[in-house]
């Protein structure tokens, strides 16, 4: 008896759990355009059953495109000329960034020094731009011949920077070799958190791949990578290191281990001064990386990278003939297989500038991190060609503390120098760009309304040449006073379905149209019933998408190592490598979608509404300045500008989702909205960066380039903004239909 109530009691769990899971889906499957309700127990569109990794492989295409663009150009180079040029060309883009820097003054401090029987070290801060703070540490051999040769070591993803014992256990080793070793605290880690708890002492965000993302999303806006922010100090402390009297110019090296294998490559690519480099467990390749863990977070990502062609084994072939070894491990999560036809492309460049010797790569059995025969392999490497003979065997040294390592007084270089920020210097350039538009006034956007059309096309990725092959219709859900049609779009133009459901009474009289869209997808209105029959008995039928990455096509399956508040960072920093925005792909659906609706009869084509919510409102705007056949618009909760985002440092992470990379230089959302060709457009409830509905001064502040817009009656549009109790907005949004 005992046993079968125990079985009961289980039995019972089971189906609450279920029900737990399940219920909210039951209750909408109904709705869902590729899941007929008829059976509940599968996908019967087995075609579309990976929707939730369809944003992903969208883009992967775009980069195997670029993929393809550049191996065509490497395949060409056939004489020394071709790849010099060809080098030197991508030089320029990588130094594009860091060639905007200007070097000043770095007021280099000794905080503290710590002596060791063969060694001492000492606690350095610098400043690689005015206020924004370097901490590290510079170990410096007691015995030996002077000025010493000098190893760069950048780490890689830790909380605590180069204080962690492994890390740690190299530079010991090469100091004991008799080799100057300098480390440096990345930006968000070790002593340079930029997301700071004063209580805490540790970072908001919790995690340093965060701290790069969050401040990393924020640059793009502005046309750049946090990645120049990261070169600029290594930079920088190459200049602090050619400084001293104990280093040997002319014998600088670098590695790093993961992220700082990263920054190895970049900067040794572009920086002369480092003659050897061995990045170590980070040489794979971008092809391998979208075929495998996908894109990592911000810094390993210049700015449309892929689509200016840039690859790994660029890194190394800007260095040939230099001397230059790959480190890695044969259970890497950076792809092994990359790695190696990266030395092997790499291997071509260096034959053909004479030093084929000089490239080498080095395999170890293991994980993610250092091995030990990957550092014995190291110190061979720095011994060789830094001219340094001596013992290249990996030993046990005496670790520092944390404590012992800790540079500032507080910990801290913000609490301690009150440091600038990532933040800080993106928002001021943003400022700085912002300044210079050159469609800063209305007048000047009637003057240059083509010319800033292809720039907002060109930046946004939007395209207006796809089309659609069929209309698949799955299935109607009849209720008492309308029937909701559903519908998916298919096209050979991209490899996902766009779902859509049309709303309308039981006619077939050509009516209006009313397009629906939300940032939560279809079920947004399909779960508001009265308000469906408003729309329906003021003469609408209404149509209800979902675009990519929303409803039935929302990125659900990957995630990256950067996912915050629900929101995937390693996807956005995809779609800027191939030089793509999220808005600008959700534009294109939307033109494929309008080009559908083009072939019904029982729409009034010259008639559509449309009523947008939050940030979806951008991916709209980027999508109906291009068309004439909207007549009104109404835009719910939409983000006031990019600019806040630049300039709020703790913004809602939804709202980068929707902006557009590079855009603040030549555009924002209230040139978008003075653009429409909409005779009524209806704002309702603007938003700042952080979700908060603005003030008046705010609107009159932001706005004002749409408001004086309207003034010169560009595009004859009556403009109305609304700030009003959000209980209300139902009822405002009837009465603008």
């Amino acid at each position: 008896m005992h046993k079968i109530i125990q079985i009961r009691c289980v039995s019972i769990f089971v189906l609450l759990l279920t029900l737990l899971v399940c219920g909210v889906d039951a209750q909408t499957k109904q709705y869902l355009v590729f899941d007929p309700s008829y059976r509940p127990e599968q996908n019967v569109w087995m075609k579309y059953t990976d929707n939730s990794n369809a944003l992903y492989h969208h883009i992967a295409e775009f980069a195997e495109k670029d993929f393809q663009a550049r191996d065509k150009k490497v395949i060409g180079l056939k004489s020394l000329e071709d790849w010099k040029t060809y080098l030197n060309g991508l030089k320029t883009i990588l130094k594009s960034g860091v060639g905007e820097f200007k070097k000043t003054p770095l007021n280099a401090r000794i905080t503290g020094i710590i002596k060791r029987e063969s060694f001492r070290v000492e606690k350095v801060v610098y400043e690689s731009f005015p206020g924004f703070y370097v901490s590290g540490c510079l170990f410096i051999p007691l015995k030996g011949k002077k000025p010493f040769p000098t190893i760069l070591f950048p780490t890689g993803h830790s909380q605590i920077a180069f204080r962690r014992e492994s890390y740690q256990h190299l530079i010991l080793n090469l100091v004991n070799k008799g080799f100057v070793v300098f480390s440096y605290d990345p930006i968000g880690q070790g002593e340079r958190i930029q997301y700071l708890d004063s209580l805490s002492n540790e970072s908001v965000l919790k995690g340093t791949i965060n701290e790069h993302s969050y401040s990393g999303g924020q640059c793009l806006l502005s046309g750049n990578s946090i990645s120049d922010y990261f070169l600029w100090d290594g930079v920088r402390a190459l200049d602090y290191l050619c400084s001293r009297p104990e280093v040997d110019a002319t014998r600088i090296g670098m590695t790093g281990i993961s992220g700082g294998g990263t920054q190895t490559a970049i900067l040794s690519s572009i920086d002369n001064r480092i003659y050897a480099a061995a990045p170590e467990c980070f040489i794979s390749s971008y092809k391998r990386l979208f075929e495998s863990i996908g894109p990592q977070d911000a810094e390993q990502n210049p700015y449309h990278g892929l689509k200016l062609g840039i690859e790994h084994a660029d890194f190394l072939c800007l260095r040939a003939p230099k001397p230059t070894m790959i480190v890695s491990t044969t259970q890497d999560f950076f792809s092994i297989q990359g790695a190696r036809e990266t030395f092997i492309e790499a291997k071509k460049g260096f034959d053909i500038l004479g030093k084929s010797d000089n490239l080498s790569m080095v395999e170890a059995d293991g994980s993610h991190g250092s091995v030990k025969d990957n550092r014995e392999n190291l110190y061979r490497f720095f011994q060789k060609h830094l001219n340094l003979p001596g013992n290249e065997k990996d030993e046990q040294v005496n670790y520092f503390t944390e404590a012992e390592l800790k540079v500032t007084p507080t910990g801290q270089v913000s609490s301690a120098y009150h440091s600038k920020t990532v933040f800080d210097l993106n928002k001021e350039v943003a400022i700085q760009l912002i300044k210079k538009r050159i469609v800063s006034t209305p007048q000047l956007l009637i003057e240059n309304r083509e010319l800033l059309l292809s720039k907002i096309q060109k930046l946004s990725g939007y395209d207006s040449t796809r089309t659609f092959q069929s209309v698949v219709f799955t299935g109607k859900i009849e209720k008492s006073d309308y029937k909701i049609e559903k519908y998916f779009i298919e096209s050979k133009d991209f490899n996902y379905a766009i779902p859509y459901v049309l709303i309308k009474p039981y006619t077939d009289e050509k009516r209006p149209l009313l397009l629906y869209l939300s940032s939560e997808g279809k079920g947004d209105l399909l779960s508001k019933e009265d308000e469906i029959k408003s729309y329906i008995n003021k003469g609408y039928s209404i149509l209800v998408p979902d675009l990519i990455g929303i409803g039935e096509l929302k990125n659900t399956y990957f995630k990256g190592d950067s996912y915050m508040n629900g929101y995937s960072y390693n996807l956005l920093f995809a779609a800027n490598l191939v030089g793509q925005s999220f808005a600008g792909i959700q534009a294109s659906d939307l033109d494929v979608l309008f080009k559908s609706i083009k072939t019904r009869n029982d729409i009034e084509l010259k008639n559509i509404t449309t009523i947008v919510k939050d940030e979806l409102c951008s991916s709209y705007l980027h999508f109906a300045v291009y068309h004439n056949n909207i007549v009104r618009t109404i835009l719910v909760n939409p983000l006031i500008s990019f600019e806040d985002i630049t300039q709020t440092k703790y913004y809602q992470t939804r709202y980068l989702w929707t902006a557009v990379p590079g855009a603040i230089e030549y555009y924002d959302l209230a040139v978008l909205e003075s653009m429409l060709n909409s005779s009524k457009l209806t704002i309702v409830n603007p938003v700042n960066a952080k979700g908060e509905v603005v003030n008046q001064q705010l609107i009159e502040e932001k706005l004002s380039f749409l408001t004086d817009a309207n003034k010169l009656n560009i595009n004859q549009k009556r403009l109305e903004i609304k700030l009003i109790k959000a209980i209300d907005v139902p009822d405002l949004i009837k009465a603008n239909l």
